[in-house]
């Protein structure tokens, strides 16, 4: 048995396969159980093979469901595969923004209460890597601190709340389980490569814009003073696993944001510009926007989910100070959005057929 053995869920999402892809480099002794539904079995053994050997011979697939007791395993199972664990890199969620609160819950709230369990059955257990999300604040607004969880906030989506309850839980057992926690903002492609594996957030907006005939002019929402907060997956995976390999971050929270954040008109100018479009014209009120999108007939024509906008009508702006000091003197930090954003559009239209998050035609 090797000496440290890690579970990891969420496998073959996008996010897992870049920590892997990390992961496997930078610890060459570190073994790798993936916890897979049975549906994306193949695709998982897919993902190992797109390593090209980096896995070779330290890899192996549990089938099961972070949402069932005991992760749908059997006893024995359950017994062995606490046995062999050292660490676990919780990823697994439901990340859409629409998705049902049942479903939300279940996979979310109570699938992360059955990583904990497993946690503390495990005899020889280190370390818990979970990844939790910025919007754990809802709808706060102004400064979200990296210490701060519960601050009496409500919520937008089932999304948020249900990850909120989830770090939540995470939280009230880090006297047992010693923990680190990673909140992601919105995560957009490679920053050298453009690669992502879905479209999602700010897709949806470039999806249009890409429509748009050149010499209409778009709109903003809002006034476009809020920030956006978009986090290249590079730099958060990156961060990750730097963070993750340090002692003395269990019991710290980590907030993988852009420190030097674009407001919403600056990201939607320089949209328009790369994608040689013209200028913004007027300013909508996000009322106005999101009672629109209520209208079916709308939500068609623009193909742009009503809660997309609201990320980008939403005036937070999230600290980093415990990530900024750790990272220092690391080389990793968070590239500023105009630094990249080419990048990210370029892909998009080297891979226009590359589906949405959410399953809805591009």
């Amino acid at each position: 048995m090797s000496s440290r053995t890690a579970l990891i869920t969420g496998f073959p999402g996008f996010v897992a396969r870049h920590l892997i892809r990390r992961l496997a480099r930078r610890w060459p002794e570190l073994r790798f159980v993936f916890l897979v539904e049975a549906r994306l079995v193949e695709r998982a053994e897919e993902g190992v093979e797109a390593l090209g050997g980096a896995l070779e011979g330290r890899w192996d697939i549990v089938v099961g469901d972070i949402a069932e007791r005991q992760l749908g395993l059997g006893d024995a199972e359950w017994d062995s595969l606490a046995q062999s664990i050292t660490e676990v890199w919780h990823l697994a969620a439901i990340y859409n923004l629409a998705v049902a609160e049942r479903v939300a819950h279940r996979v979310n709230v109570m699938g992360t209460t059955h990583i904990l369990e497993l946690c503390e059955h495990a005899p020889r257990f280190e370390r818990l890597n979970y990844i939790s999300t910025c919007y754990v604040s809802g709808r706060r607004t102004g400064l979200i601190r990296e210490a701060e969880l519960d601050e009496g906030q409500g919520f937008n989506n089932h999304y948020e709340s249900t990850k909120f309850w989830a770090e939540a839980e995470v939280q009230r057992r880090w006297n047992r389980i010693p923990t680190v926690i990673f909140r992601p903002g919105i995560l957009v492609g490679d920053s050298r490569t453009g690669e992502t594996d879905k479209y999602d957030g700010p897709y949806y907006v470039l999806k249009l814009l890409e429509r748009l005939p050149d010499t209409l002019p778009f709109v903003n929402v809002g006034k476009g003073q809020t920030p956006v907060n978009l986090v290249p997956i590079d730099f958060a995976a990156d961060a990750m696993v730097e963070l993750a390999s340090r002692p003395e971050s269990v019991g710290t929270v980590f907030q993988l944001a852009d420190p030097d954040p674009m407001r919403s008109a600056e990201v939607l100018d320089l949209m328009l510009r790369i994608m040689g479009k013209a200028p913004a014209a007027l300013d909508l009120p996000p009322l106005l926007v999101s009672s629109a999108l209520k209208l079916k007939a709308v939500r068609d024509r623009v193909k742009v989910p009503a809660e997309v906008f609201a990320y980008f009508n939403h005036d937070a702006r999230y600290d980093t100070t415990h990530t900024d000091e750790a990272l220092a003197g690391t080389g990793i930090r968070c590239p500023h959005l105009s630094s990249y954003l080419d990048t990210l559009v370029d892909y998009m239209k080297r891979n226009p057929k590359k589906t949405f998050l959410d399953g809805r035609p591009v």
